[in-house]
């Protein structure tokens, strides 16, 4: 299943995750910034990876408790941020958690690589209290930024060479069907972007191994895997400086009152 695979490569690159480049990071801080929730809010961050949504979250005073599937994740948010009133190894198919019990609960590039996308929004509008909000956040495009298109083109291009059930772990999602699933109302969303300065090749190369992309890349035969590493190097060779422009959407909805 994709969600074994998933806590077995993100257990693996915990120790890097987000350490390189502060993608999930700054994603994290405009997510937050657009949900604003207020001083003492109980928020419920899934999927909490190293602590991208949490930290945001804690800078505005909320009681945040954080989950995620992989333990390399949880021991290192639970060192990060002792401020965390919890931190839990747990599956967003079945949270551990009564009825009620948050205000918020928001997931950073999760919802994507569930296995059941439908039964989680089920468990999340559980937890949630009548009038809470559940938020998550997709990758997503990226305007005026025509010198990276090359980045999706090449996975598209060694796509074919990935054998059956391996690779990406991602898989597609009709957003609005998830949340009508978990019987969420209000539903919103909203487009935004990051540019990210890369200090070089090496970097950015390296960045691509500390996070889901790595099961594409540790998928491709050896050979495809050099060739796809050298043709990422050569457009970098054209830019300078080398800016990553990254984007998501952003997602919520509420629980019925």
């Amino acid at each position: 299943m994709t969600t074994a695979r998933a806590i077995a490569l993100f257990d693996q690159v915990a120790p890097v995750y987000d350490e390189l480049l502060p993608f999930f990071t700054g994603f994290g801080q405009q997510h937050i910034e657009w949900l604003a929730p207020v001083h003492g809010t109980r928020a419920l961050d899934l999927g909490a990876g190293r602590g991208a949504l949490t930290a945001a979250l804690l800078a505005r005073g909320c009681q945040v408790t954080a989950v995620d599937c992989a333990p390399g994740m949880v021991e290192r948010i639970s060192t990060q941020y002792p401020q965390v009133h919890e931190a839990r190894v747990m599956d967003a198919h079945q949270l551990d958690f009564p009825d009620n019990s948050f205000d918020l609960v928001c997931a950073g590039f999760v919802v994507h690589l569930l296995d059941d996308p439908a039964v989680a929004a089920r468990e999340i509008r559980r937890v949630l209290t009548p009038g809470g909000v559940f938020s998550f956040s997709l990758p997503g495009a990226v305007e005026a930024a025509p010198e990276w298109e090359f980045y999706g083109a090449l996975f598209r291009e060694f796509q074919p060479l990935i054998p059956v059930g391996e690779g990406r772990l991602s898989r597609p999602l009709d957003e609005e069907q998830f949340l009508a699933a978990g019987g969420f109302t209000g539903v919103g969303a909203i487009t935004i972007e990051q540019r990210l300065p890369v200090p070089d090749a090496d970097t950015f190369w390296n960045w691509g191994l500390s996070h889901g992309s790595r099961a594409f890349f540790d998928a491709l035969p050896a050979d495809a895997r050099t060739r796809f590493e050298a043709r990422v190097r050569a457009e970098l060779a054209t830019m300078d400086p080398i800016v990553f422009a990254a984007g998501a959407k952003l997602w919520r909805g509420a629980s019925p009152a």
